[in-house]
Parts: structure tokens; sequence; C-alpha cells
């Protein structure tokens, strides 16, 4: 299957979860992975269909492997601190927030994330930001209004962003 192919099939399924299709979101990106078994995005796909479709044990493995697939792109720790979230662990949840921002300072989500469960948690991440050697991550999370409530989730807004800078680089 060609790189196009696949970039289709991962479209497809999320086009499916933006219906709210779960099962053929999910059928989507079990052929995407088929094609590639090593497609974070399809892994992400799949385990966010998962995941709104109710079977959130399930949806856990594909999250990881999107992880193992891109370890560094924040995109995927965010997909599955949000899924965490979901699925009530509060720590884990912190953690991955913390590793999107490792990856990526200036994650938006993974910030607003971050400090909604720092409120539910009473934990303070900013000094952990502060010890990787993140200043400007720290400083920002602080920067932003405190009374901002976190947008609704959107785990593909990262998957259009990223198609956007696709498409002008190409």
């Amino acid at each position: 299957m060609s790189a196009e192919q696949l970039s289709d099939l991962v479209k497809e399924s999320v086009e499916h979860i933006r219906s709210q299709e779960w099962d053929q979101a999910i059928d989507a990106a079990r052929r995407a992975i088929e094609a590639n078994h090593r497609d974070p995005e399809a892994y992400s796909a799949l385990g966010i269909a998962l995941s709104y479709a109710g079977r959130l044990e399930e949806a856990v493995d594909p999250l990881q492997r999107a992880i193992q697939s891109a370890p560094y792109e924040a995109k995927h720790y965010f997909n599955l601190a949000v899924h965490n979230v979901r699925l009530g662990h509060m720590n884990e949840a912190i953690a991955m927030c913390q590793e999107a921002i490792r990856c990526d300072g200036k994650h938006h989500g993974a910030h607003l994330l971050l400090k909604e469960l720092e409120k539910q948690t009473h934990t303070e991440a900013a000094p952990y930001m502060s010890s990787i050697g993140d200043q400007r991550g720290s400083a920002y999370h602080y920067r932003q209004d405190k009374k901002e409530a976190p947008p609704p989730y959107d785990p593909l807004a990262d998957a259009e962003h990223d198609n956007t800078n696709n498409e002008q680089s190409g």
C-alpha cells in the first residue's frame, strides 16, 4: 500500500470519528495498521475511536503504540492523557501531560489539561517542568489565565494542524 493510500485510510478513520461513526472509524484505523504496523497516526485514531466507542480498556494499547512509534510527538502523549482522565487515572494523565510538554513546551492542550488536573488533584506540576529544563514551558503554564477553562477535547485538532503544515510544506 502506498503512503498516500495509508494516509487516506487514516483520514477516513478521522472523518468517521468526527461523524461519531465509531465502528467505521475503528475498521479504517485497523486497515491502516494492517498496511503499516508502525504508523502512529493510525494507532492514535484507533485508540481515540475505541475510547469514544466506550471500549476504554481496549483503547489503551493503541494509544501506547502511537507513542512507541513516535516518541517525540506531543499529541500522542496528550491523547493518552485525555484517555487516562476518562479512565479516572489522574496521576497517569498528569504524567502524560508532562511528557507532551517535554516534547513540545507550547502544546496548549497539554498545558490546559495539566492545569485542570492540578486543580482536581491538588498536585503542582510546574516544578517538574522547571526541573526538566523547560523553564519557558513552566512560565507559559503559569502565564495562562487561571480562570480560563480548558476547551472541549478535540483529539483531531492536532491532526488537522499537522495536515495543514504538511500541505504547506509539500
